[in-house]
């Protein structure tokens, strides 16, 4: 599983972000590798940094890992 980012360009030239958890997959008939979207987040302005970080935190806490977040430092 990743984090995918996806960009879309708007009518007025600006681009606009997306944040989508995926993974690949690959298709039984074609042999190719596809992603699949499990979840999507939200455009990536909008969403609460916050709460990626206890998803990753939570994550981590299964896999046995730490996660430091340099933004904690920061504050």
């Amino acid at each position: 599983m990743f984090l995918r980012t996806t960009r879309r360009k708007n009518k007025d030239g600006s681009t606009t972000a997306y944040y989508q958890l995926a993974h690949n997959e690959r298709d039984p008939v074609t042999k190719k590798v596809k992603a699949q979207i499990i979840h999507h987040f939200g455009r990536a302005d909008q969403v609460d940094r916050g709460q990626l970080v206890r998803l990753c935190r939570s994550i981590a806490r299964v896999c046995g890992v730490q996660i430091a977040d340099p933004l904690d430092a920061e504050q």
